[in-house]
C-alpha cells in the first residue's frame, strides 16, 4: 500500500497546486509546477534521497506563495497536507526497504499508515477550523500562547532527550 501512495500522494499534491495556480490565472506557473511533478515522481521511481525532501520543501514554498497571493485555500491546504504525507511515505518505504524479510511489513505499515492518517485528518481539521473562525486576539493573550508553546516545545524536548539518554 504504501508502494502505491508514495507515488498517489505526490501527484494528487502536485495536481491541486497546479489547480490552484491555474485558476488563478498563473499559467506558466502552473505548468512549471507540472513539470516539477514529473520530476519528483522520476526521483521517487530512480529512488534519488534527495527528492523527498527538496519536495516537500518546494511543495510547501508554493502553497504558502499562493496563501500570500490569496488563492483559495480549497486547492492549497489539501496539496500541502499531501506534500506532507508523500514525503513521510517516501522515507517510510526506504525504511521499508531495509526491514527484515521475518519482521512483520504488513503490520508496520498498516500501524503507520493509521498513525499518519489519523495525524492529518486531525491536522486538516484544526487547519480548516482556523480558516473559517477568526478570533480577535488581544496582545496578552498572544503573549500566554507563546509562553505555553515554547513551554510545550521544551517539554517534548526534555522527554526525547530522556529517551535518547
Amino acid at each position: 500500500m504504501t508502494r502505491l501512495l508514495r507515488f498517489l500522494f505526490p501527484v494528487l499534491s502536485v495536481g491541486l497546486l497546479a489547480s490552484a495556480y491555474f485558476l488563478a490565472g498563473l499559467r506558466w506557473p502552473a505548468m512549471g509546477l507540472l513539470i516539477f511533478g514529473g520530476l519528483w515522481m522520476i526521483g521517487l521511481a530512480l529512488h534519488w534521497p534527495c527528492v523527498p525532501p527538496v519536495a516537500l520543501f518546494a511543495a510547501f514554498g508554493a502553497a504558502a506563495l499562493g496563501f500570500i497571493m490569496d488563492f483559495s485555500p480549497i486547492f492549497l491546504l489539501p496539496a500541502a497536507i499531501l506534500g506532507l504525507l508523500a514525503w513521510d511515505l517516501a522515507g517510510f518505504h526506504a525504511l521499508l526497504c531495509l526491514a527484515s524479510p521475518d519482521d512483520d511489513t504488513s503490520g508496520l505499515e498498516r500501524r503507520h499508515l493509521g498513525r499518519v492518517f489519523a495525524i492529518a485528518l486531525l491536522g486538516a481539521g484544526l487547519a480548516a477550523l482556523a480558516l473559517t473562525i477568526h478570533l480577535k486576539l488581544y496582545f496578552e493573550w498572544m503573549i500566554l500562547l507563546v509562553f505555553f508553546t515554547v513551554w510545550g516545545i521544551g517539554q517534548v524536548l526534555g522527554r526525547l532527550l530522556k529517551k535518547q539518554a
